[in-house]
């Protein structure tokens, strides 16, 4: 079974995790953190492995509170998403649902990722498991549950957090260009593969033997 995060990869939050950021720097009044211009910006945050990607400027219980705030305040803003599901991964997601399945993993809240996933998708087209951050446990141990449980080869991840989690699973990682990370710091990971755009993602989708998708013996005899 193929695994995705959500926001970057079938999801583009970028406007609304910036707009969520300079809110929340405000209101805890960290002005040593940088002042993003836009969702361009939000690179130089994401970067590294994402529970120590702030602590360059502020310390790590401080940067924890802050990206529990920033998820709630994210999650409070999802109404106001113009779209749910990135266009060119609709098919895919619902051709993965009716074949092996596929699941998603991410920070994001329950009640944003599902709100989200339901503007665009039947239910028939949904995930067939959902973990997000209201679950105990990081993205390593979440992506291991799902290699025992459901079979899993293979994480899709935007930044190079996502690409060390796969990694640290036992994983596969393919990570994409479009999402939250720039390229030096995806590449820096050291993921097996990098797609830059939807469209070619859902294009490595379609693939018979895509790394790591319909089974471990497929990937193995690739």
């Amino acid at each position: 079974m193929l695994i995705f995060d959500f926001d970057g990869v079938l999801h583009d939050s970028r406007e609304r995790a910036w707009s969520a950021y300079q809110t929340v720097r405000g209101e805890m009044e960290l002005w040593e953190l940088p002042d993003l211009a836009g969702p361009g910006e939000l690179p130089l945050i994401y970067r590294g492995v994402l529970s120590q990607s702030l602590t360059r400027w502020i310390p790590y219980e401080t940067a924890e509170r802050f990206w529990q705030r920033h998820a709630r305040l994210t999650d409070l803003t999802a109404g106001k998403e113009e779209r749910g599901v990135i266009p060119d991964l609709v098919g895919i997601l619902g051709e993965l649902a009716s074949g092996p399945g596929y699941g998603i993993v991410t920070g994001s809240h329950r009640t944003t990722v599902d709100r989200l996933l339901r503007r665009d998708l039947d239910t028939e087209a949904m995930p067939r498991i959902l973990l997000t951050r209201d679950e105990d446990g990081n993205k390593t141990l979440k992506l291991q549950l799902l290699q025992r449980q459901q079979g899993a080869t293979a994480y899709v991840g935007d930044t190079g957090s996502d690409v060390r989690h796969a990694r640290a699973a036992g994983l596969r990682a393919i990570a994409v260009s479009y999402g939250y990370a720039d390229i030096a710091d995806l590449t820096t990971a050291g993921p097996d593969l990098v797609l830059h755009t939807p469209a070619e993602l859902a294009t490595w989708c379609h693939s018979p033997r895509p790394i790591g998708l319909w089974s471990r013996r497929s990937a193995a005899g690739r």
